[in-house]
């Protein structure tokens, strides 16, 4: 088991908290598998804040909860060194460069109609992902005790099963009860407790701003399954039932929310702005990871009851296990459309090279990637 080191006191452990986050963050292309291996090269291998048990279970968890699990992460973590306050500085500092640089976009949209060839970035960054993330799989996968043939049955499957398209909630739902089902058949099934249930109704008025905060709102706590999902719910909220925007817009911020760092989520910000200006911006941003920021304040307590029981403990190492799978066919769909040349074949080869001599390396290895990506975009004005 990794070595943790003891969480900080005070005005230096909020201080780490946030200037880590706000580095992963910023250079967290690519969702939430892309930032999973930043979290874990930096805080697991390199600082040592939590373990690779604790990484696992947390992995599992935010898995099933609705909203960004990436945010989700940061804010646990957070937490874990430096309390209250660094659960809430860890979300912010994660949040907050991808959802400055989306409000910059949308207003560049809202007055040109079109933003930034920032698509250029990814040229250089999607091969470093796709190494980050096939390093990340290797790693967890090795922590999850992939001897006992069962276990790494489970991963392969799940992981063939996502690149056939099979939907990620169904899988890890499904590799939850597989694991539970094993565990029943050597131990009884405790009395089953209470549901937890969380009470949601969006706010409703007659003005656009508290109607648009409403349906972001309701967005943040129905977000499972990352951008896809997220796409068709605002399609549902913003273009069938209010027509506030159309077809083509949606997917401009959609585009938005892929190419700026952080969670898919800086779509929100996009259209905030777009919808209802700066103000806008700032009040669907806040909204829509509303509700992450309150599952997770009970996370830590849930956690533990987690832990406590077998059969629950079995539930959670399935969904653990299915994560990995999940993740491993994240890799093979980020490998499709970002390694495209020899160069970027040569880019990602170098960086696995990179991380297996310097496992630590990550969040250079990821800005030395957009710093290639903004060299081909100035080459591409200078020709």
């Amino acid at each position: 088991m990794t070595e943790v080191s003891r969480p900080a006191q005070g005005g230096r452990a909020r201080g780490e908290v946030f200037w880590v986050f706000l580095r992963i963050g910023a250079l967290s292309f690519g969702g939430p598998a892309a930032t999973m291996g930043l979290v874990h090269s930096k805080v697991v291998l390199g600082l040592k804040w939590i373990d690779k048990r604790d990484f696992l279970d947390l992995t599992g968890m935010v898995s099933v909860l609705p909203g960004p699990n990436a945010v989700e992460m940061a804010m646990h973590i957070g937490r874990r060194r430096a309390g209250r306050a660094g659960f809430v500085l860890g979300g912010v500092a994660f949040i907050l460069p991808g959802a400055l640089l989306a409000a910059i976009l949308g207003a560049l949209y809202a007055r040109y109609g079109t933003t930034p060839a920032a698509a250029w970035l990814l040229y250089g960054i999607k091969p470093v992902v796709v190494a980050v993330t096939a390093w990340t799989v290797v790693r967890l996968a090795q922590s999850a005790k992939p001897r006992r043939p069962a276990r790494a049955v489970l991963m392969v499957v799940v992981a063939v099963a996502y690149v056939l398209g099979v939907d990620e909630l169904l899988l890890l739902a499904a590799a939850g009860v597989l694991a539970l089902a094993a565990r029943l058949r050597h131990t009884a099934l405790p009395k089953k407790p209470g549901a937890l249930m969380l009470p949601l109704a969006a706010p409703t008025g007659q003005s656009d701003l508290v109607s648009l905060a409403g349906v972001f709102l309701k967005a943040g706590a129905l977000l499972f399954g990352g951008g896809a999902v997220l796409l068709a719910l605002l399609r549902g909220e913003l273009v069938v039932d209010r027509g506030w925007i159309t077809e083509t817009e949606l997917l401009d911020a959609i585009a938005v929310g892929q190419v700026t760092p952080g969670p898919v989520l800086n779509t929100a910000t996009f259209l905030g702005y777009t919808l209802g200006g700066p103000l806008g911006a700032l009040v669907v941003t806040v909204v829509v990871v509303l509700p992450s920021f309150a599952l997770m304040a009970a996370a830590g307590p849930l956690l533990r009851v987690i832990r406590s029981r077998d059969w629950t403990r079995a539930a959670l190492d399935g969904i653990t296990l299915g994560s990995i799978g999940v993740l491993a066919g994240v890799t093979v769909e980020f490998a499709r459309t970002g390694i495209t040349d020899l160069l970027t074949v040569g880019l990602a080869a170098a960086a696995a090279l990179t991380l297996w001599r310097r496992p630590q390396s990550a969040l250079v290895l990821v800005a030395a990637g957009a710093a290639l990506g903004l060299l081909r975009l100035l080459a591409h004005h200078l020709m």
